[in-house]
């Protein structure tokens, strides 16, 4: 595909692509830019869906108008179109180029218990301020996100950047997208079985889907989230109308789903104004001393992470055994026997030749299932490990390093695969354990977004290298991996994940 920026002639192909959506792709431009080109109304995604056409053809009518009018001066966190793109004719409108960003994480992500083990929850609250004052900054200049939701937020250290501003409303044109999870419920359609937007979005429409991705980063819950099963079966209601009925997860009859952080970790004032918001209706602007006075801690005493001025464990309860009694529980027909707790974070938990084998973070050390230290470092968002005989395999960013114990003394980093000899930046350095090592190896390999695309089983290591799906070749009867063997093409760029059973 061809198209053109100021004049000049740019080729798009399937290898440039870095994103994909329901409107637009978008497509690497350069080292620092990135261009999205709206989807046309014979774009095969539309084959067959004669609805989903006529939005296309009116989504890029307008954008002939909206994006030339685009307001300028935004903030610096919002990623607002920089060019025009254009057909040959240079008449007629198809995308726009943008700043590209890299290394960063969909927002969606640090509502992720497991994704979260390695970021602290201050680490989101100053997160959250950061967006905190782009919103404000935004409603100044007179444009409303509309759309918003924790898939165009993008993280970046503490950083958070608003994409999509394409949508945008502003001036004349409104916004007319919405997410079920974060639309306000007063602007939707009230009698209907799921929201639908009826009315325009508005500044306060904004600080509530803010206020739904802040509850869901805190305690990994959304507002709505649980099961709802009240007695009464008079009263049951499908999960997707619980909004448009203000049925919340603060609801008696409303189960609290496990996974979730319990809600008084947090503090009353904060508490209260989610109630209001939710339950009653409440609307303005999310108060940013709320955030700034929002501190976290972890009791001394048992362990638990709250930002409250006491704890709330410790209060109602009393302080969990220093160490844990092996227990069986019997679930139906299953029997589940609790064989190891540890304070700190279990990264991987599998059977190697029927058997448990896992992985764990703990005062600032990784360890195997019989305690011995593969590695001392800090934990780190991003990290994927396997386990594959004797063998740790730990991925981050676009290279694996395998460990084979036992250890020696020594060190580890990440470094870049497209810059050897040169620490990947923001890497770190990790010493490994203090006993012999046998062997430490390590291979490049493609990310889909931050994340290092491999995996293992019992007799084979799975990896993917540019655009091609690798596997390894071991020496017969060893289990030394030195060579591989190409056993498929995939798309390359970022585009591809995989898993192996």
């Amino acid at each position: 595909m061809d198209i053109y920026v100021n004049t000049k002639k740019v080729r798009l192909t399937a290898r440039n692509a870095i994103g994909k959506g329901g409107e637009a792709d978008v497509f690497k431009l350069g080292k620092d830019k990135a261009i999205k080109v709206f989807k046309p109304p014979d774009h095969p995604d539309f084959a067959g869906m004669p609805d989903a056409q006529q939005a296309a053809r009116d989504r890029l009518d307008q954008h002939q108008h909206k994006l030339r009018q685009f307001p300028q001066g935004l903030p610096e966190r919002v990623i607002s179109p920089m060019a025009l793109a254009m057909d040959q004719k240079g008449q007629r409108i198809l995308g726009y180029t943008m700043p590209l960003l890299n290394d960063t994480e969909v927002l969606l992500r640090y509502g992720d218990r497991t994704f979260r083990q390695a970021i602290e929850a201050q680490t989101v609250v100053q997160i959250f301020l950061d967006l905190h004052q782009t919103i404000t900054q935004l409603h100044r200049a007179n444009v409303v996100i509309g759309d918003f939701n924790d898939l165009n937020v993008l993280v970046k250290g503490t950083s958070a950047y608003i994409i999509d501003a394409d949508s945008f409303q502003f001036g004349a044109f409104t916004c007319p997208m919405f997410t079920a999870r974060f639309v306000d419920p007063l602007l939707c359609d009230p009698t209907a079985n799921q929201p639908i937007l009826q009315q325009p979005h508005t500044p306060t429409s904004d600080w509530y889907a803010f206020a739904v991705m802040l509850m869901q980063c805190l305690l990994f819950v959304d507002p709505y989230g649980g099961i709802y099963k009240p007695k009464d079966k008079s009263q049951r209601i499908p999960q997707s109308a619980r909004s448009l009925k203000r049925i919340t997860v603060f609801h008696p009859e409303v189960r609290y789903p496990k996974p979730a952080l319990p809600w008084d970790r947090l503090p009353d004032d904060l508490l209260h104004h989610f109630h209001q918001i939710f339950e009653q209706d409440w609307r303005g602007g999310f108060p940013r001393s709320l955030l700034e006075h929002l501190q976290w801690t972890t009791c001394n005493r048992c362990g638990i992470d709250h930002a409250r001025s006491h704890c709330p464990n410790c209060t109602v309860s009393s302080p969990i055994p220093a160490t844990p009694v092996q227990t069986e529980a019997i679930h139906g027909k299953v029997i589940a026997t609790h064989i190891f707790t540890t304070e700190g974070v279990m990264l991987l938990a599998t059977t190697a030749y029927g058997k448990p084998a896992w992985v764990y973070w703990e005062q600032g050390q990784f360890k195997r299932e019989d305690g011995s230290v593969l590695l001392n470092g800090p934990l780190q968002p991003n990290m994927r490990w396997r386990l594959q005989a004797n063998t740790a395999l730990i991925g981050q960013r676009d290279q694996v390093v395998c460990l084979t114990s036992p250890q020696c003394s020594g060190s580890v980093s990440f470094q870049s695969s497209s810059h050897p000899g040169e620490r990947a930046r923001g890497a770190v350095a990790y010493s490994t354990g203090t006993r012999e090592l046998e062997k430490v190896n390590r291979f490049a390999v493609e990310c889909y977004g931050a994340i290092a695309q491999f995996d293992v089983n019992t007799y084979h290591r799975y990896w993917i290298q540019q655009g091609q799906l690798l596997r390894d070749n071991p020496r017969p009867n060893s289990f030394v991996h030195d060579s591989s063997v190409v056993i498929g093409i995939v798309l390359s760029g970022g585009q591809t994940q995989i898993w192996v059973g």
